[in-house]
Formats: structure tokens, C-alpha cells, sequence
């Protein structure tokens, strides 16, 4: 029976005993550590406080198992049952923190936290690896935000740090220090480093982003589909940026920038909304003695389908660097409205360059007659309106009655103001005949009521006034948002900005000259003077300009003009692979073979002494710097028992063959048994078993069998 018992036993598969503790150890951990912290440093700064205290608190309470390993609560709460409660949990509390669940930020929120669960609830090697690869994927998910040259700044000591982790668990059982990983890890990247620009410039540009998210439901950047007071007042102090923008030729100055954005004709007496009654028109051309100024626009990520340009557009949008192949139209970003207003064919969630004509004019001539609800009041502020019809009877036409509106802001007691007081519920009447104060929207919006209460057709116009000039490009940002009203005379849509008459100085100098005392408590670094803080971000932002324009919008456009300036034809994708595959081939060739060129001109003896070396490096068996040849192979005999009798015997022969006469018999006899007994000590330096060269059970399976 005992037999019988034995016997059936050998077919069973055997039970793999989980070991007591944990197999990694404090240097793996560390290593893995500094990876999660490079990775998740980035999203620090635009995900919940309670989700990043989360994440460092799962890694904290790992490292401090690993110090203490006894702790029965530490080893509760690292544990994999933990671990997956704390991943559930936080699955429940982002969907409650942000309302919704399918979306970039909640999912990378949970990705944050997911790996520090992992790292917490980590006993494997190949926990380890499914670790790293999801790390690398959060690192890759700050791009979702900013592809901005600091985000590729912040990329490189993680791409580091990942190649030191990798090292770290493939010498587990090695006495390898840090520094030699580090130095392997330098070595590796840099040796990469011609082999990811060739592919870079040369693999063929895929025509949209490589990855997709649901929309964010997320606070909107810049200008809203509609205004109140205070609106624009709130957005001018904000220094982010809007857009930036490249002239062909002179940039036109300051005054004539008026940037188009949203037009706003729906008012229900305190806020003013777009109406949904424009449709599509054709760009303005222009004549013959007008001048077009062609420009090119790098818009910033607002979340809104809307386009910005200048004054009237005479073009359509289009992608920079075109296709420009005969015969083909390029592509149209946009479809200019009845309005005035560029729409975009989806809301700009990506930094988005394109190419734009303008005619700097302050008339947009239109044949689509004025809506009705241009005309419309709601009748809340009915002392404006009074007012406005006792002027009209006193004047001779519209353009007289447009004139006296606007000098009412310049002969009286405006102010204009950052900070105006708040208005009630008839905000026109207030504004007009009691605080007199504000800031552009309180001006386009007194305006348009009074056009309209004198049964001329208006509407407001939000976008951006001037810009700021950073070498040979033009920052627009937040802090010129603007407001300025149009009203209908003799048959075309004319530009009216009453701001201009309360203070001129904000058309012609911007902010900073209108309200000096009120920009500087608000802190708007980017519209002060300048200074050593000032020119430090002009030359951040340059940096950045130059980045999105080289690197980040290098499309297939840009490697046609590439291969035109190289004197060649834009090749075809067979052409590319085969070329990729030769030049990648003949590095590969120069990376591996520099070395033993390097050691062909060094003597028979003291080549296989580095041959040597590196068979026993691949054993784990380093020489020190103080150590004698002797010492050394001593030293590897005791630690590679199964070859003593080959590494002795070598010992004995490098001894004679530095102290022999060269080029004698002997010495060519004790040469050539050098060479086979590295052959055959070298077939046996292969790493065996699943671990690595290094593993233990590798090893004693290797002695085994040899």
C-alpha cells in the first residue's frame, strides 16, 4: 500500500509553499518606491488632496511593514484583503467627489491610488512587474493634462527610475551596488537616445490624438457662453494664457486687437447669453486696397467649440503646415457664423494651431437682417429705457444718437474699476445713474440697452484686447478678456467701445496702464512691469513656445518640409521600415562591436583576461579594486565550486603568461588552453531558472546538472 501510495504520489502536481515573508527585499522596495513617488508627483497638483495623502500613505505604511515586520497591524493593513478594500472604497468616494465616474480625471484618480494599493499588498517578483507596468501608465496619463516641456522634464527621472527598479529585481541575489545600476541604466539611455530620434522624425504621424476620454465634467477655462456683471472683471485677473499667436509680417498695435469670440444677443435683463438663430456665412473679402494680416494661432485648451481671430476674418481657419500637394483643399477647422463668431468642428480639449487672415476693421458687413430678439428688453432696468428715448428724439439719426450715448461715459463721473460694487435686480439702472462704476461688461452692456431702447439693433461681443508682444510672438491671456458692444447702422454691424471713452488708457496700454494700483493688489504678475521675476516667465513661456512648436505640433507637414530641406522625396512607408531596420541595425552593430574594437589592439593575454572577467561578472562575481589577479580568482574558485579545478588552472596559466616570454612555445600552448577552458567555462555562465543568472534556485539546478 505504501509503495502504491508512493508511487501515485509522483503524478500529483506538487504544492508550492508560500513563504512565511515577504521575498522582496528593503532594496527592491525602495526602488519601487521612487518610481510610484516620480509617477504620482505629477498629478499632485490636479487631483484631490485626500486622494494624493491616500496614495503616499499606502506607500509609507509598506516601507514601514518592511521595517518592522512583526507588527500584526501594519502586516492588516498591507494586506491584499486591505488593499483591495481601500481600492473599493476609494472607487466609491471619486465617484462621489466628482460626480461621475467615466472621465479623465476620476480615472486617473484611481489609478493613483490603485498603485499605491499595489505597492502595499506587494510579496512577489511578479507583483513587481504588474506594478511597474501600471506605473508606467500613470506616468504617461499626465500628457492628458500638458504636454508641456516640464512635463517631459518630470517624464525623464521616471523613465530613470523605472530602468533602476528593472535592474534592482533582476540582480535580486547580486551584490550589485546602486551605482552600477545606475550607471547601466545612463548607459542604456543614452545608447537609445539616436534610435528615438530617428524614430521621432522619421515614423509616419498618425492624423489625430492617440488616446480618447470622455469629456470632463470640469470647470471651463477662459470666456462662457454668457455674461453678467463681474464676469469679465472676475476672468481679467487671472495671468494664465489664452492663446498665442505668430505674425507673418508687423503685428498690427495694441488698439486694433480685438480678438472675436463669443457674441451675446439673448438678455433677460441681468445676464446676456448667445441665441441659437445664427447660421453659416462666408469670410469678409477683402478689397483691393485693405490689408490682410495672416497670422497663425496657438490656442490653448478652453473646452468650447469656439475660435478666436481678429477683426474681421477674411479666411476660414486651417491646420498650420498644410498639405500642400496640388489639387488638395486643405482641411477646414472651423465654419465662420452670420455673427461674426469662428466655431470649431469640436470643443478645443488640446492646444490646437491654426492658420488665420484677418482685415482689421471695425465693420462686419453681413446679409442676414438683424434678429428680433436684438432689439428685445425684458424691461427691468425701465429708467434706462426712459432715458433712452428722450435722447433719441433730440438727435438726427443713429449715428448721432450712437455718438451722444458714448460721450455720456466720457463727460460724466465713470470710473472704471476692477472691483465695482454689486448690482441688484435692475443692474443697467443701477450702473448708469447711481455706482457709475465698473469694468468693460458694465460699459458694452449699458450700451447695448440704451441702442436698443432707441430701436437700434445690438448686441455684445466678448474675446480679447491687445496682447503682449515675447520676442517674435504675441501672448494673449486671461487678463485681456474683454467686452465691447455692435450695434446695426446703415446696413452692416459696427464696432462700439464705450470703454475706450471711459478709459483709453486700457485700449491703447492694456490693464496694467488703466488700473496700475488695483492690477498690482490683485497680483497679476504677467501684466506688471518688467522685471528680473518677469523676464524669468517671458523666457519660460519662450521655451514652451518653442517646444509645442518643434516637438509637441511636429506632424507629417513638418517631416515633409524635413525631408525637403534633406534634399530627398518624401519616402513611402516600406522605404521608412526598411530604413529604420538598417540604420537601428548598423547602431546596434557600433554599440556592441566598439568594445572588442577597442580591445583588438590590447595583447592575446589581456583580452581573454577581460573575457574572463566578464564571464564571471555574469555569475555575480565582481572584482574589487584593491584585489590582485590571484586574490580574485582565488576568490571566484571558493564561489563557483563546480568549476575550482578550471578557474585554478587558468589562475596558474595568466600567472606564467605575464611573467613568460612572449611568442614561445609555452606561452602558445598555455594560450590556446586558455581559449577552450573560456569556451567551456562561458557555456556555463548562462543564467538557468526563471529568477535570473543570480537566482539560488537557478543555481543549485545548474550544479545539479553539471
Amino acid at each position: 500500500m505504501n509503495v502504491m501510495s508512493r508511487t501515485w504520489h509522483r503524478f500529483l502536481p506538487r504544492q508550492k509553499h508560500k513563504p512565511a515573508t515577504e521575498t522582496l527585499d528593503g532594496r527592491t522596495l525602495t526602488a519601487l518606491a521612487t518610481v510610484i513617488f516620480l509617477v504620482q508627483f505629477p498629478h499632485v497638483f490636479h487631483l484631490p488632496i485626500w486622494v494624493s495623502l491616500t496614495g503616499a500613505t499606502l506607500v509609507a505604511l509598506k516601507l514601514w511593514r518592511h521595517n518592522r515586520p512583526d507588527d500584526a497591524l501594519l502586516r492588516r493593513l498591507t494586506s491584499p484583503v486591505a488593499a483591495t478594500f481601500i481600492a473599493a472604497a476609494t472607487a466609491v468616494l471619486i465617484r462621489m467627489d466628482y460626480g461621475y465616474s467615466l472621465g479623465r480625471d476620476p480615472c486617473v484618480a484611481f489609478l493613483f491610488v490603485l498603485i499605491a494599493a499595489k505597492y502595499a499588498e506587494l510579496k512577489r517578483a511578479n507583483d513587481a512587474t504588474a506594478l511597474l507596468c501600471l506605473s508606467a501608465f500613470l506616468l504617461l496619463t499626465q500628457y492628458f493634462y500638458a504636454q508641456s516641456i516640464l512635463a517631459a522634464v518630470l517624464t525623464l527621472p521616471a523613465v530613470f527610475a523605472f530602468g533602476v527598479a528593472l535592474a534592482v529585481l533582476r540582480d535580486a541575489d547580486n551584490p550589485a551596488t546602486n551605482t552600477d545600476h545606475i550607471k547601466l541604466v545612463g548607459k542604456l539611455l543614452l545608447q537609445g537616445l539616436p534610435l528615438a530620434a530617428i524614430l521621432f522624425l522619421g515614423f509616419p504621424r498618425l492624423p489625430g490624438p492617440l488616446w480618447s476620454l470622455p469629456d470632463d465634467a470640469v470647470a471651463r477655462t477662459g470666456l462662457s457662453d454668457s455674461m453678467a456683471p463681474g464676469s469679465i472683471g472676475s476672468l481679467s485677473q487671472s495671468n494664465e494664457v489664452a492663446f498665442r499667436v505668430e505674425f507673418d509680417g508687423v503685428p498690427p498695435t495694441p488698439e486694433q486687437l480685438y480678438w472675436r469670440g463669443p457674441v451675446l444677443s439673448q438678455f433677460d435683463g441681468r445676464e446676456w447669453t448667445e441665441h441659437d438663430t445664427r447660421v453659416e456665412a462666408h469670410p469678409q473679402a477683402p478689397s483691393d486696397n485693405t490689408r490682410v494680416h495672416d497670422y497663425t494661432v496657438m490656442l490653448q485648451p478652453h473646452r468650447q467649440r469656439w475660435l478666436f481671430a481678429l477683426d474681421t476674418a477674411a479666411s476660414l481657419p486651417y491646420p498650420d503646415n498644410p498639405d500642400t500637394t496640388a489639387g488638395i483643399t486643405p482641411r477646414v477647422l472651423g465654419q465662420l457664423m452670420s455673427d461674426g463668431q469662428m466655431i470649431a468642428e469640436r470643443p478645443v480639449t488640446q492646444v490646437l494651431r491654426y492658420r488665420q487672415s484677418s482685415v482689421l476693421s471695425d465693420t462686419l458687413a453681413t446679409n442676414v437682417p438683424p434678429a428680433p430678439h436684438t432689439l428685445y428688453l425684458p424691461g427691468k432696468n425701465p429708467r434706462t429705457i426712459a432715458f433712452a428715448r428722450s435722447l433719441r428724439e433730440k438727435t438726427t439719426g443713429p449715428w448721432d444718437y450712437a455718438q451722444r450715448v458714448l460721450n455720456i461715459f466720457s463727460e460724466n463721473e465713470f470710473h472704471y474699476t476692477l472691483q465695482p460694487q454689486l448690482l441688484g435686480d435692475a443692474p443697467v439702472d443701477e450702473f448708469l445713474f447711481q455706482s457709475q462704476a465698473g469694468f468693460c461688461e458694465h460699459y458694452s452692456a449699458a450700451f447695448v440697452v440704451l441702442m436698443r431702447a432707441a430701436g437700434i439693433p445690438a448686441r455684445v461681443v466678448t474675446g480679447y484686447l491687445g496682447g503682449e508682444m515675447n520676442g517674435d510672438y504675441m501672448i494673449v491671456r486671461q487678463s485681456h478678456a474683454h467686452a465691447w458692444a455692435e450695434a446695426h447702422i446703415d446696413g452692416a454691424w459696427r464696432r462700439f467701445d464705450p470703454t475706450a471713452h471711459v478709459s483709453p488708457l486700457r485700449v491703447e496700454q492694456g490693464l496694467s496702464a488703466a488700473l496700475p494700483d488695483e492690477v498690482t493688489a490683485t497680483g497679476l504678475t504677467g501684466t506688471l512691469d518688467a522685471n528680473w521675476l518677469r523676464e524669468a516667465q517671458l523666457r519660460w513661456d519662450a521655451m514652451n513656445h518653442r517646444w509645442q512648436t518643434l516637438v509637441v505640433n511636429f506632424n507629417d507637414a513638418s517631416q515633409e518640409k524635413l525631408w525637403e530641406k534633406l534634399g530627398v522625396g518624401t519616402p513611402s512607408l516600406m522605404q521608412i521600415v526598411v530604413g529604420f531596420i538598417a540604420l537601428s541595425a548598423v547602431w546596434c552593430a557600433l554599440i556592441i562591436g566598439l568594445p572588442s574594437w577597442q580591445h583588438k589592439h590590447l595583447p592575446p593575454t589581456e583580452r581573454h583576461w577581460l573575457q574572463l572577467c566578464r564571464v564571471l561578472a555574469r555569475r555575480g562575481i565582481t572584482r574589487n579594486t584593491n584585489e590582485s589577479m590571484s586574490e580574485f580568482l582565488n576568490r571566484a574558485a571558493l564561489a563557483w565550486p563546480n568549476q575550482q579545478a578550471r578557474l585554478t588552472q587558468l589562475n596558474t596559466d595568466f600567472s606564467a603568461l605575464r611573467f613568460q616570454r612572449q611568442y614561445s612555445a609555452e606561452s602558445d600552448e598555455r594560450l590556446t588552453r586558455v581559449r577552450r577552458e573560456l569556451l567551456q567555462l562561458a557555456a556555463r555562465a548562462w543564467p538557468i531558472g526563471r529568477r535570473g543568472p543570480h537566482s539560488t534556485q537557478g543555481l543549485n539546478k545548474a550544479q545539479t546538472a553539471r
